[in-house]
């Protein structure tokens, strides 16, 4: 299994958050990874949308982690951020594949991404730091 860029992204935010006290900018955690501001940017606003950092604009705003996030689970974040259709036959809308509803493959995918979470479940977001 393999994680969006996005995703990746939003755990290096809060693990940065979590190691540096006070408000951070955007530009500083990019350069600290060596990635894209705008990529960045991107995975920001996710975090922000979902609650797990809180933002303040102007020229002494920045970004800073959310206290009431600590607990959250890692499996959380990421269920918020993954889609876990990794084959066609996973949405039901979409589907057009022929195998159905004979194919074994779909039970494996679902048992396996469910251990993936499952485990992810026993991390919270403060265990990143």
């Amino acid at each position: 299994m393999r994680l969006k860029t996005k995703t990746d992204y939003c755990i290096r935010v809060l693990i940065y958050l979590q190691s540096n006290t006070g408000k951070a900018r955007i530009q500083e955690i990019a350069d600290s990874y060596n990635i894209s501001k705008n990529h960045l940017s991107v995975a920001v606003n996710k975090l922000a949308e979902l609650g797990y950092i809180h933002t303040t604009q102007g020229p002494k705003g920045g970004i800073e982690f959310s206290q009431e996030a600590k607990d959250r689970t890692l499996a959380e974040l990421i269920s918020q951020i993954e889609d876990f259709e990794i084959v066609e036959c996973f949405d039901l809308e979409s589907n057009t594949c022929t195998l159905n509803p004979n194919c074994k493959l779909k039970g494996m995918l679902s048992k396996a991404t469910s251990a993936f979470l499952g485990e992810l479940k026993n991390y919270k977001i403060k265990d990143l730091v």
